[in-house]
């Protein structure tokens, strides 16, 4: 299967090297204006040099009617000089007392806002680009545009201003992005991709330049797939940045789990960026520090296999796009399995829930030509790890586990040829290097992208390797998917082949040994009935067999969701599942679920209400079989943002588990606070509970944005045991300033 699989890669390159680009209908262009003033940006648009640019007001509707006319106007006019680009823009709104805007902290979610969101793309082709986006209250987010939208990274931090302000006519915003923030070819008559959107949320109205086709989804907003021409740019010669931001952390832990003694620190370090060539950005750290970097949110897992959590760390986020190789990551907590990943960042740094001192490291990404380019290496520091056991006095405490773990060296080469239209071929390399050279784990594939009908058409897949001493063969892995959207369709088919040995140290892979079959389709119909915007109807399923075609798992399910006019969701889902446990599966201490084949299923209930609104949150109910036992599992989240400067919020899930040799219940608790004093200064709050792991966390952050780029950050961490009773188990205090200093 394997060979087949890479036979099917070789044609599908040919494919693409035959395929030409198709354009559907004509690109609207829209002109920059060079000024010798600069604005005033203050958000008033009352500066007499705005009057130099012409009116942009051609928008259309993505939601709810594609392709119509806005309900409110948008004007928006576009200036620029040596350093910035400039935009004024109008939103007309003929209820202003009703805008909505509970959102001020920066790189906050404004998509349930009303909102300004600008996309710059200035290869003008079409494979990603830089996403600034604002509310009426000033806030700010900025993103990361790769693989036509659909990955958007919330890493990327640029240094740009905004400036808002409401009045009896709706709202208005100025903002100045400096060119030196985004990466620019050298051009005589420079010529970028940009689109413009506005939402204006009590009506869950979506408008564009050119609308994204509804058909992308939910997060098609984001996509690159189509759109405007920007002139009047003239000849742009590229500014490659130089950022440096020296940093010092001070701090305090202590481990009761170990000796239960107090370190402090104090250690400086550094962060530089550089611009090697316009389209290349190299990226050095001394001492990386994430000091800021929130908790994991606890998971409850009731699963044989490892539980996947997001990277969190900016140095990893920034620029991850173009390190990604695998199968795409499922939003968690849908009924879908974690994702097959050859790099996973979260495998740098964390070792079995201890975190590593990252010594140094560096990265090189960006573009040269045609092809996409990213290096990373990073050095993490040798550590022991030593959990106690506390005794009566005068006893010493019991050694329960040590954990030595070598210093280790992490190598990653990233290479893709951007091909005819929006297709790609590219190579991936991953080297781990802990200790001796004889102890290594390293990881080569191959991987290609065919898009045709303007995106609507995917083929994706790829083949890789890895070499481990002494493991020969049975070490090699593939993947075909292919997706499809049109109008109101959508399907995903996918097939994943792995060999027992593969073992990509670097990576995350739930199992190996198995060839599996994964499809999904979705049917969104809009009816005509005023309340009801659309319905989303469909099956997916999962069908997983060892490499010697014994059926493993199988999971179907069917889902039937409401989509409301006012923003709710409401459905309903049957799962149906079959598993096969060659061993004993143990759920939880000293409680297994036998050998032998199971077979099972479930229903849900599932309600979402808008967070646009003060008070949103989201359900869900289910209640089933589960192996040879029962399962029910109740969750709820709720949000209620006071006002624009606070926010709590509060998640529960609880799950009762009735088998044979007994029952037992499970708890997750989290609560979260938030508090913004303004744009660029808040607290945040947030406390978990998980029975099963038996453990109860804080976490407290303090962050105030000084200058731009400059940040001052206070952190507060705290864990509790409560097995027996609410043990301390560890806690740490640290203060990180750092100062960003550009040329």
């Amino acid at each position: 299967m394997l060979n087949l699989l890479s036979s099917i890669a070789k044609s599908a390159v040919v494919l693409a090297l035959l395929a030409a680009p198709s354009q559907a209908g004509e690109t609207p262009v829209v002109q920059a204006t060079r000024t010798s003033t600069p604005p005033n940006i203050d958000g008033r648009l009352d500066d007499s040099v705005w009057h130099q640019a012409p009116t942009i007001a051609d928008f259309f509707q993505r939601e709810p009617i594609e392709g119509a006319p806005p309900t409110e106007q948008t004007e928006v006019r576009i200036l620029f000089d040596d350093d910035h680009l400039y935009f004024a823009l109008r939103c007309f709104d003929s209820e202003a007392d009703r805008l909505v805007a509970n959102q001020m902290r920066r790189d906050a979610e404004l998509d349930e806002n009303d909102n300004i969101q600008i996309i710059l793309d200035p290869y003008n082709d079409r494979r990603g680009g830089f996403y600034f986006s604002t509310n009426p209250l000033g806030a700010r987010q900025d993103l990361l545009l790769t693989d036509e939208g659909r990955t958007r990274n919330q890493a990327w931090d640029s240094v740009w201003q905004s400036r808002t302000r409401i009045d009896s006519l709706g709202w208005s915003a100025e903002v100045a992005i400096p060119f030196d923030q985004v990466r620019y070819p050298d051009s005589d008559q420079a010529v970028w991709g940009i689109n413009i959107g506005r939402a204006i949320r009590r009506k869950n109205e979506e408008v564009f330049l050119v609308p994204p086709p509804q058909s992308y989804g939910f997060r098609g907003r984001y996509r690159t797939s189509r759109l405007a021409v920007l002139t009047g740019l003239g000849q742009l010669q590229s500014r490659p940045p130089l950022a440096v931001v020296p940093f010092l952390l001070s701090g305090t832990q202590r481990d009761f789990a170990a000796d239960g003694s107090t370190e402090y620190d104090l250690d400086p370090g550094l962060d530089f960026k550089y611009g090697l060539t316009p389209s290349l950005t190299l990226d050095l750290s001394y001492k990386t520090d994430f000091a800021q970097v929130e908790a994991d949110q606890e998971q409850i897992n009731l699963t044989r296999f490892s539980l996947f959590f997001p990277e969190k760390r900016d140095f990893f986020l920034e620029g991850a796009g173009i390190f990604e190789f695998g199968e795409r990551v499922e939003r968690q907590g849908s009924g879908g399995r974690p994702p097959t990943l050859l790099f996973y960042s979260r495998r740098i740094g964390i070792e079995e829930g201890h975190n590593l001192p990252v010594l140094a490291g560096g990265k090189l990404t960006g573009r040269a030509g045609p092809y996409q380019i990213g290096t990373l290496r990073m050095t993490t520091q040798a550590m022991t790890f030593v959990d106690e056991e506390e005794n009566q006095e005068g006893r010493e405490d019991t050694i329960l586990d040590t954990l030595h773990v070598a210093q280790t060296d992490f190598t990653v080469l990233r290479i893709k040829r951007d091909m005819l239209g929006r297709s790609n071929l590219g190579f991936i390399a991953i080297d781990k290097q802990p200790g001796s050279e004889a102890n290594y784990n390293r990881t080569g594939g191959v991987d290609f992208t065919l898009s045709l009908l303007q995106a609507a058409l995917n083929l994706r897949g790829f083949a890789a390797k890895t070499w481990t001493p002494q493991v020969e063969g049975r070490d090699r892995a593939g993947l075909l998917e292919l997706d499809y959207r049109q109008g109101r369709f959508e399907t995903r088919l996918n097939y994943l082949d792995m060999e027992e040995d593969f073992a990509p140290e670097v990576g995350f892979v739930p199992r190996t040994d198995i060839r599996r079959f994964k499809g999904s389709g979705r049917y969104r119909p809009r009816p005509d009935i005023g309340w009801i915007r659309m319905f989303s109807i469909g099956p997916r399923f999962t069908y997983l067999m060892d490499r010697g075609n014994t059926l493993q798992s199988r999971d179907f399910q069917f889902s039937a969701f409401v989509n409301l006019e006012i923003g709710d969701w409401f459905g309903a889902r049957y799962r149906q599942r079959y598993e096969l446990l060659d061993e004993a599966f143990e759920i939880r201490d000293e409680q297994e679920i036998p050998i032998g084949a199971y077979e099972f299923g479930s229903y849900s209930l599932n309600l979402f209400a808008n967070s646009s609104r003060r008070l949103s949150g989201r359900a869900s109910y289910e209640y089933g079989d589960f192996f040879n036992g029962t399962r029910q599992r109740i969750s709820a989240e709720t949000i209620w943002r006071y006002n624009a400067r606070l926010e709590l919020e509060g998640t529960y899930e609880f799950n009762h588990i009735n088998l044979p040799n007994g029952a037992f219940n499970t708890h997750l608790f989290g609560h979260r606070f938030l508090y913004s004093f303004s744009p660029d200064m808040f607290v945040r709050g947030f406390l978990q509970s998980n029975s099963a792991q038996e453990l109860v966390g804080g976490n407290f952050l303090f962050n105030y944005r000084y200058l731009p780029g400059s940040d001052l950050f206070i952190v507060y961490n705290q864990v509790w045991d409560t097995e027996g009773g609410l043990e301390q188990a560890s806690r740490s205090l640290q203060l990180k300033v750092s100062y960003y200093w550009q040329r």
